[in-house]
């Protein structure tokens, strides 16, 4: 399957939309550079200025930020990641430029104009959306440890507010197909920026000892939180790779540092992912030649990393965090069973565990917060109803898959291909419930629902 560039977005606005979402970036270092209060409501203020003269632009941006999360921006005794701040930002630009529109065009033309876009919105992605916003708010009613309610608040801000609120705004503003490869460029770039920090800490010597070998963690605090990020942006920059045959080596090159970093982290989960859901694609896109090469290939890799880290790679289940993780599930299933409708709440998994679930075998691991296993984790976080949510996002996300191939649309199968690896990945480990994942999840899923609605994309 030959794929290429199909359709460009005016030039001017698309220049228009880079130079000011390359302008949001320094503006958010400058926000490092002190804890004062006033400079982050001044850096508040300029973005929400750029948001109100192209809101695109700062869409535009945020993926390129989603790997900060662990990096927040202070304002006085509060932080913010960058990645929020520029969500409110989008917020507060698209209410300022509607309040404009309102009072520019007469009540009834602007209800008018605002119906047809809320309308545009409850499509299969839209009203899945809306499931989970509706699961998230009842979880806060429904807590198992009412005590500990305001880790759920930040938790709900984090996991299914901002998000959301992304994704509706970047549904809407990533239709023309240059605006997603923007954001495709923007999404992949700041992987890189992520994956650069990791090879910082190869060349010095920096991580973590364990099981004989060194993990790498970068701007994340832990090896395991660098690892489930970078295999989206490496799965995503791959399988565009694929798509754009005249420039592959723009995908490929950051694809392959960020593959290198993945290697570094010595995740099982995150390796197997990332060969599962681009062997996968390419399969079901028609290449079975690559495909089938491709898995040669990381077969041979994998058999290289097993006798080089066999302590790592081996002891899987002889003590290591496999035989781990069947304690963890089996103490997650005893929490489902006497919390089976309603859950347990939004990170409340440490609160419940610890004192009353944890196995002896698993004492060691008793501060873990989630049960590595993203179905025990909606059910327990969001309850039956997070389940009936996600079993709907699959349907829609099945028709999608199929729209996407049947029309070749390589953007959409990229966004696929990133939302498999990470629920394959969330089978072992944390699937959804993380800022940095949540927010990529739902930039994936705006790719989609955008392209559908534009019914134009990178096309063979």
């Amino acid at each position: 399957m030959r794929f290429a560039l199909d359709v460009k977005a005016p030039e001017s606005r698309e220049r228009r939309t880079v130079v000011i979402a390359i302008g949001t970036l320094p503006a958010i270092g400058l926000g490092y550079l002190s804890h004062s209060l006033l400079l982050y409501a001044a850096l508040l203020t300029i973005l929400l200025m750029l948001a109100v003269v192209s809101p695109v632009s700062v869409v535009v941006a945020v993926p390129a930020v989603a790997g900060l999360m662990y990096q927040p921006l202070h304002a006085g005794g509060a932080e913010f990641s960058p990645a929020e701040t520029l969500i409110v930002a989008i917020c507060g630009g698209v209410v300022l430029r509607a309040a404009i529109a309102a009072w520019q065009s007469g009540p009834t033309e602007f209800a008018r104009r605002a119906r047809d876009v809320l309308r545009g919105q409850l499509d299969g992605l839209g009203l899945v959306a809306l499931g989970l916003l509706v699961a998230g708010t009842l979880s806060l009613f429904t807590l198992a440890m009412p005590a500990y309610r305001h880790e759920s608040l930040r938790y709900y801000r984090w996991e299914i507010l901002e998000p959301l609120a992304y994704f509706v705004v970047a549904r809407h503003y990533l239709r023309p197909a240059g605006m997603r490869a923007l954001a495709a460029a923007f999404f992949v770039a700041g992987g890189l920026f992520v994956a650069l920090s990791g090879l910082f800490d190869i060349a010095t010597g920096s991580g973590i000892s364990v099981e004989g070998v060194r993990r790498i963690s970068g701007v994340y605090p832990h090896p395991n939180a660098l690892a489930l990020f970078i295999e989206r942006p490496a799965v995503f920059a791959t399988v565009l790779g694929l798509a754009y045959r005249r420039a592959a080596v723009i995908w490929l090159a950051p694809a392959a540092v960020m593959g290198v970093v993945l290697l570094f982290t010595y995740s099982r989960g995150a390796m197997l992912a990332v060969a599962a859901s681009v062997i996968l694609t390419l399969l079901l896109s028609g290449r079975r030649r690559l495909g089938i090469g491709l898995a040669l290939a990381f077969l041979i890799g994998g058999v290289a990393i097993a006798a080089t880290a066999s302590a790592r790679i081996l002891n899987l289940f002889s003590g290591g965090s496999g035989s781990l993780r069947l304690d963890l599930w089996r103490s997650a299933l005893a929490m489902i069973r006497d919390h089976p409708v309603f859950g347990i709440g939004l990170d409340q998994f440490l609160y419940v565990y610890t004192p009353r679930y944890v196995r002896p075998a698993a004492w060691s691991e008793r501060f873990t917060s989630h049960p590595h296993d993203i179905i025990l984790d909606l059910w327990l976080s969001l309850g039956i109803l997070g389940l009936v949510v996600a079993v709907a996002f699959i349907v829609v996300l099945a028709r999608l898959t199929v729209r996407a191939l049947r029309r070749r649309c390589g953007l959409a199968l990229a966004s696929v291909a990133v939302i498999l690896a990470g629920l394959l990945h969330g089978f072992v480990d944390n699937g959804y419930f993380l800022p940095d994942l949540a927010l990529i999840f739902w930039f994936m899923s705006a790719m989609l629902a955008a392209g559908r609605m534009s019914g134009r994309d990178i096309q063979a």
